[in-house]
């Protein structure tokens, strides 16, 4: 988010771009590692979660990254879906370790992106 809201001017970072690559590459690789251990001890459904979890957060830091265009409510759109599959995949591990309840549904109603009061209504960078 940082690195995607500095570069397209939403808000400044004390960082510099080449710290947030780096932070972001360190990411790739600890989610890397995350993403074969699901692999070797998830069931199938928990596996099937993990890949389109990992596919979503995939094409937010390629855009974050300059490696795909969009605009910024195509930027939101692709949170939504990430944050729609840490949900769904949240749910695969509970039911495969058997944890009863569930983070989506009745007691748990979908929520959006939290986004800045100004913001919010337009598809611009200043409001």
């Amino acid at each position: 988010m940082q690195l995607y809201e500095h570069k397209e001017g939403l808000r400044r970072s004390e960082q510099s771009e080449a710290e947030m690559l780096t932070e972001l590459s360190e990411a790739e690789r600890q989610r890397g590692r995350s993403f074969e251990q699901i692999m070797l001890l998830g069931g199938d459904e928990v596996v099937e979660a993990a890949h389109e979890l990992h596919a979503a957060v995939r094409e937010i830091d390629w855009q974050a990254t300059g490696k795909t265009v969009g605009t910024l409510e195509e930027w939101r759109e692709r949170n939504r879906v990430a944050f729609r599959e840490i949900n769904e995949f949240h749910e695969a591990a509970r039911v495969d370790l058997g944890v009863q309840g569930k983070v989506t549904g009745e007691n748990h109603p979908e929520r959006d992106l939290l986004l800045p009061a100004a913001r919010r209504d337009g598809d611009g960078a200043a409001g």
